[in-house]
């Protein structure tokens, strides 16, 4: 009988300690919370581990992700090179300088879209567009021989399966509020992309004009940023 109540005594005293710490660990915030907010491009390699962080700044790579899915900034320049590679590059530098009329504020927009909870990858698609009032995007898609019969003036990049991570988040390094500030994505050869266009109805066409399997595998490192997008452009005008 005695055993018994000891048993029981040591069971419960268990129990207790065992409840307690569950309750101590603190769950990581979802993904899709922890990507919100304004990023700046810090860090822009391809898969030989080639800076291309100045290549497709125009001044520079900002984006802010909102609740809602939302993806606005001055991503053109990075959405290009992720596609179309850095093979004319310098001749496309000179008619994405005209293209995306940053200097206005102008900027370009997509979307990005992440399952619930803690998850290590997401879908992200950028809205490639000319946003300068002169010019559009078939100029551009010109220089890297896109046929003719392929020339949109908006095309719809989507690559599924790219990785996204937060290198702060062992809590040696987060911002005062608990947000993590340093965010990875990677687009890799588990990534897939792919092309669309729209119709005079709106519905997404797959867009032929350049093969889905030829981008550019990169890691893009962003912090994060408290001032908002239009301030940090300005700022680097």
């Amino acid at each position: 009988m005695k055993k018994t109540k000891i048993y029981s005594k040591l069971f419960l005293t268990t129990l207790l300690f065992t409840t307690i710490f569950v309750g101590c660990v603190e769950e990581p915030p979802p993904t899709k919370t922890l990507m919100q907010g304004n990023w700046e491009l810090t860090s822009g390699t391809d898969a030989a581990g080639t800076d291309i962080t100045s290549k497709i700044a125009f001044p520079i790579t900002v984006v802010q992700l909102t609740d809602d899915n939302g993806m606005v900034g001055t991503i053109g320049p990075m959405f290009t090179y992720l596609v179309y590679g850095g093979k004319d590059w310098v001749t496309a530098s000179a008619k994405i300088a005209q293209l995306f009329d940053y200097a206005n504020l102008r900027f370009n927009t997509g979307e990005f879209f992440v399952e619930a909870g803690s998850v290590e990858e997401f879908t992200l698609e950028g809205k490639l567009q000319a946003t300068a009032i002169a010019g559009g995007l078939s100029d551009l898609l010109t220089i890297f021989n896109v046929g003719n019969g392929w020339l949109q003036q908006t095309i719809y990049h989507k690559f599924l399966h790219v990785s996204v991570s937060f290198p702060n988040a062992d809590g040696k390094n987060k911002t005062k509020d608990g947000e993590y500030d340093t965010m990875v994505w990677e687009i890799s050869d588990a990534s897939v992309g792919v092309y669309n266009y729209k119709d005079a109805s709106g519905n997404y066409v797959l867009w032929g004009g350049w093969p889905v399997d030829k981008f550019t595998r990169a890691t893009f490192i962003f912090q994060k940023r408290t001032q908002g997008i239009n301030e940090i452009v300005s700022a680097h005008i």
